[in-house]
């Protein structure tokens, strides 16, 4: 039989997508760029705060150091992310909301570390880290966001190319195992002033090798490396989330040792289901392996997240109600619901909260707010569970 050579076909492949997706990347973010973050009106902004529209106004006009924004078109005014964290700090200072009301953790209170994993692929995985990441650092939280997974999407969706910066210090720097790097030397500024980045590259997967190769010569630690790595730079965030890999690799084991939470992505389908059942098995023996080494390690949470999910799709119904039956609260109640806002804003490396309103259907980009809203009340509701707090700011 012949016929071209597997190597030759994905090679020449490779090259010509690899080459436009580089240029790709250059056009739409050349290596000296940096992303940007648009304004949002003042209806959006009191409502990220949790504060009342009109109590949010009367400030603006009374309130000594709080951000007046800027009047675009004479009578619409909007504010930057940066001016709503500047606001949520008077507001503290001026006692108009209470320290427990203030996102910022207080003494006593650790840094919430959250693995967002599933073995299935398409499971919106880093959708979900994006958005929930987002909204929390709108809302005044400070959160790094840890992309762990070789194919980068997390890292591309901010704009970030490794691809086109060889020497871009990325998470496998943080965990290697010659000479690894300082996490503080690692971490990235994003176009969100609240949320930081730890980016990816196929680097990664050279952790994989050389946790195998160190099983040779005894060696059973690699599963703090994580913990370890971020403890030093822990005190300068709220939150921390990880996204990860469809695969339960070491890497993927490191990042669940070192958190406090984990939220499982899941879309409403048997196949998904099933998956999830042999996944959550072999999780399971794998973590007590790990746990064997330290046994006073647990987490606050393991909580199922609904994705993609349409009301108006009997088979979903059907499937998320098993779900619910089944795990009972261990499923959130609100779904990340399928969106066509939130797929259009990926085309262009972007989440919901970066495109401008007014460029998409309203109704659509409600809806899709709205429900990434309601999944982050869900987290964030667990976070100040863990914190020993009742209710959000």
């Amino acid at each position: 039989m012949s016929g071209i050579r597997a190597s030759q076909r994905f090679d020449v492949m490779s090259k010509r997508l690899g080459s436009r997706l580089r240029e790709h990347a250059q056009e739409t973010f050349p290596p000296d760029a940096q992303k940007g973050l648009r304004r949002f009106a003042m209806r959006e902004a009191a409502d990220l705060l949790r504060i009342n529209q009109n109590t949010f106004r009367h400030h603006v006009s009374n309130l000594e150091g709080f951000p007046e924004g800027i009047l675009e078109g004479g009578n619409r005014r909007s504010f930057s992310a940066e001016e709503m964290v500047e606001a949520q700090r008077v507001l503290l200072e001026t006692g108009r909301i209470k320290p427990d009301e203030h996102p910022h953790r207080r003494a006593g209170e650790p840094c919430q570390v959250v693995t967002i994993f599933n073995l299935k692929g398409g499971s919106a995985k880093t959708s979900t880290v994006a958005h929930v990441g987002q909204l929390l650092g709108l809302r005044g939280y400070r959160v790094l966001l840890i992309d762990l997974d070789s194919q980068a999407s997390l890292t591309n969706l901010f704009g970030v190319t490794p691809e086109l910066d060889p020497d871009m210090p990325t998470s496998y720097d943080l965990i290697r195992s010659e000479g690894p790097l300082p996490a503080s030397d690692i971490i990235r500024k994003t176009n969100f002033p609240t949320v930081d980045l730890i980016p990816a590259s196929m680097d990664i997967m050279e952790y994989e090798f050389e946790v195998a190769l160190s099983f040779r010569h005894g060696a059973t630690t690699f599963h703090s490396r994580i913990r370890e790595a971020l403890e030093p730079v822990l005190d300068r965030y709220d939150v921390v989330i990880f996204d990860t890999p469809p695969q339960l690799n070491f890497s993927v084991i490191s990042a669940l040792f070192a958190s406090t939470g984990v939220l499982i992505p899941l879309n409403a389908s048997m196949l998904d289901v099933m998956s999830l059942a042999s996944f959550l098995g072999m999780a399971s023996n794998l973590m007590g392996v790990v746990e064997a080494h330290a046994p006073e390690h647990g987490l606050n949470f393991v909580r199922v997240l609904i994705t993609r999910y349409e009301n108006t799709d009997g088979p979903q119904v059907q499937i998320s109600s098993l779900l619910r039956t089944v795990l009972g609260d261990a499923v959130l109640p609100a779904e990340f619901l399928k969106s066509t806002a939130v797929g259009d804003a990926a085309n262009t490396q972007q989440s919901i909260f970066e495109v401008e309103p007014r460029d998409v259907n309203r109704r659509t980009y409600e809806r899709a707010i709205e429900s990434v809203s309601r999944v982050t009340d869900e987290v964030e509701r667990e976070i100040l569970k863990a914190w020993g707090r009742s209710h959000g700011a």
